[in-house]
C-alpha cells in the first residue's frame, strides 16, 4: 500500500496537475491563447494550485494521523514501563523505595486513565498484603502512603467507578482526613482511633465496622450503612447522617454529638434531642 501511495504521489500528481485542468474545463479553454492572455492561463493555474493545495492538505492529515498513532504507542509503552518499575519498587525491602513505588502508581492513576483502575487495584492489594491482620499499631509509612494515594479525591476522580475494597482490614489509627471514601466497602474494618475528619463516606458500607474513638468531625455519611458499627466514644461534631442506616443507640454511644445532621425521624427522637441539648449547654 505504501508503494502504491508513492506511485500515485510521484506519477499521478504531476500527470494530474498537467492534464486534469484540460479534462475538467477543456470546453472553457482556448489552447491557442494560453500564455498570451490572462483568461485561460489564469483558469489553468488556479485549478493546478487548488489541486496541489488539496493534495498537500491530505498529506498533512496523513502525517498528523501517523504522528498521533506514534505518540499513543510511545505513551502506552512509557506507561507500561513506569508501571513495571513501580511494581518492582513495591517488592523492595526498603520502606522508602516502596513509598516511591506507591507515589509512582498514584501518578499513573492521574496520568493514564486506561491504567488507573489497575494501579488502584495494585495499591489495594498492597495494603491488604502488607498490613498485619490484627495489628494494633498505626499503619507504617508505606501503608499510610498507599491509603492516602487510594483515597485522595484527585485520584478517586479517575477511578470513581472502581469500588474501594477495605473490608476486614485493621486500620487502627489510620490518617484518612479529607479522604474520598464514597461507596467504599468497609464492612468489619477496624478503624479504632482513626482520623476521618472531613472525609466523604457517602453511601459507604460500614456494617459491623469498629469506629471506637474515631474522629468523625464534619464527615459526610449521607446514605451510609452503619448497622452493627461501633461508634463508642467517637467524635461526631458536625457529622452528616442524613439518610444513613444507623440506630439511635449507636449515636448515643458517641462521645460528641454537636451540630450533627440527622434524618427527620431520628431528629425527633427524645433521647437524641436531650443529648444534643446537654451538648449545647
Amino acid at each position: 500500500m505504501l508503494g502504491l501511495a508513492a506511485l500515485v504521489l510521484l506519477v499521478g500528481l504531476p500527470l494530474g496537475v498537467w492534464k486534469l485542468p484540460y479534462l475538467l474545463d477543456g470546453q472553457y479553454l482556448d489552447t491557442d491563447s494560453i500564455g498570451e492572455g490572462v483568461g485561460s492561463a489564469t483558469l489553468v493555474t488556479g485549478l493546478r494550485t487548488a489541486m496541489v493545495t488539496c493534495v498537500a492538505a491530505i498529506g498533512a492529515g496523513v502525517a498528523l494521523f501517523y504522528t498521533a498513532s506514534t505518540y499513543r504507542l510511545n505513551h502506552r509503552g512509557q506507561v507500561t514501563d513506569r508501571f513495571t518499575k513501580a511494581l518492582e519498587r513495591l517488592d523492595s525491602e526498603h520502606i522508602y523505595v516502596r513509598i516511591g513505588g506507591i507515589l509512582a502508581l498514584e501518578q499513573i492513576i492521574r496520568d493514564a486513565p486506561d491504567h488507573a483502575a489497575d494501579a488502584a487495584r495494585v495499591l489495594g492489594h498492597f495494603v491488604r498484603h502488607m498490613r498485619p491482620p490484627a495489628s494494633l499499631d498505626r499503619p507504617d509509612a508505606d501503608i499510610q502512603a498507599a491509603l492516602t494515594a487510594l483515597t485522595r479525591p484527585e485520584s478517586r476522580a479517575h477511578v470513581w467507578d472502581h469500588a474501594l475494597d477495605l473490608r476486614n482490614l485493621c486500620l487502627v489509627g489510620a490518617d484518612l482526613q479529607g479522604a474520598d471514601l464514597t461507596n467504599a466497602l468497609l464492612e468489619k474494618s477496624i478503624l479504632t482511633d482513626a482520623d476521618l475528619c472531613g472525609a466523604n463516606l457517602t453511601h459507604a458500607q460500614l456494617i459491623d465496622a469498629n469506629l471506637t474513638d474515631a474522629l468523625l468531625s464534619e464527615v459526610n455519611l449521607t446514605g451510609a450503612r452503619l448497622l452493627g458499627a461501633d461508634l463508642t466514644d467517637a467524635e461526631l461534631i458536625c457529622a452528616d447522617f442524613t439518610g444513613a442506616c444507623v440506630t439511635v443507640d449507636q449515636l448515643l454511644s458517641a462521645l460528641d454529638l454537636l451540630d450533627v445532621r440527622l434524618s427527620p425521624d431520628m431528629a425527633r427522637d427524645a433521647r437524641i434531642v436531650a443529648r444534643l441539648r446537654r451538648g449545647a449547654g
